[in-house]
């Protein structure tokens, strides 16, 4: 274990020890971790970590090391499933085995992915579910990752693939207010949050709750500007099109819309979203001419 690492981060943030412990646990067993090694469990010393902007893997580094090609085939698979090649994702997926993962960040990880290929791809809705069932009620059932927060979305997707809006809405009803005060640490952490402020925007313009989708699809526009993360911007973009659409707004928002989210699809070399926005393109200009003609 990485004690000192854990240390230097409490000191250098300026928490004492009774300041971490608050909420969490008690002084007397951060301090017994700290000068003792006295081993606390997962669950203490994952919320520990997460207030510290620690990971497991950086207190348990050998673990960390075990798992590193894994983590970076996740990755991979993870940009696959942003950029929706769900195909590249699952070939990916299917070479790793989660029983050979050292670190429940790592299981983690592979069940998020797991869970929102199966759910966006109609492949198989209740082992979706049951991916985001093992991180809910087992590796994170104090619910203080963002892995949880992930879940509750995956839920949600699932649940609207199925057919079933009450279900997906328990589900999403819960992320517009967490979404406020989520934080962006790293990239991947940023990732994670705009896959979610994407799919949670989604759903309200499929539930014609305009209002919140727009605002979630524009907090995550802002916040890929910020971050320099475009990967989402496009497919934000083009929803907002639909939205405005929807709300029979005026072509020229319209068409500015689609062409920042033509712009982003380009640079990210997305053809996939480049050809349905052509198809608007071309559907809205055939109904322009046609009223200019009556």
């Amino acid at each position: 274990m990485n004690i000192e690492k854990f240390v230097q981060r409490r000191k250098k943030l300026g928490y004492s020890q009774s300041e971490l412990a608050k909420g969490i646990c008690t002084q007397a067993t951060i301090s017994k971790f700290e000068n003792n090694g006295k081993m606390i469990s997962t669950k203490i010393l994952t919320q520990l970590c997460q207030r510290l902007g620690l990971s497991l893997s950086d207190i348990f580094p050998s673990a960390a090391e075990g798992d590193a090609q894994v983590r970076e085939d996740l990755r991979k698979a993870e940009f696959d499933l942003i950029t929706t090649e769900y195909d590249e994702a699952q070939q990916i997926l299917q070479a790793i085995s989660i029983d050979k993962m050292e670190i429940d960040h790592t299981k983690m990880e592979y069940l998020f992915i797991k869970g929102y290929l199966l759910a966006l791809s109609d492949a198989n809705i209740d082992e979706a579910i049951f991916c985001f069932d093992q991180i809910l009620n087992g590796y994170d059932e104090s619910h203080s990752t963002i892995y949880s927060q992930l879940a509750y979305v995956g839920m949600g997707i699932s649940y609207e693939h199925a057919g079933n809006v009450d279900k997906a809405t328990f589900y999403f009803s819960k992320m517009p207010e967490r979404l406020k005060k989520a934080s962006y640490a790293d990239i991947d952490t940023t990732w994670k949050v705009l896959t979610m402020l994407f799919y949670t925007g989604h759903f309200y313009a499929t539930q014609q709750d305009l209002v919140t989708s727009d605002a979630l699809l524009r907090a995550l526009i802002e916040v890929s500007s910020k971050q320099h993360v475009t990967f989402y911007v496009a497919r934000a973009q083009y929803q907002l099109a639909l939205n405005l659409i929807a709300q029979k707004t005026d072509f020229k928002m319209i068409r500015e819309a689609l062409n920042d989210a033509y712009a982003f699809a380009k640079f990210n070399h997305n053809t996939k979203l480049i050809d349905k926005i052509n198809q608007i393109y071309s559907k809205n200009r055939l109904d322009t001419n046609r009223e200019a003609t009556q």
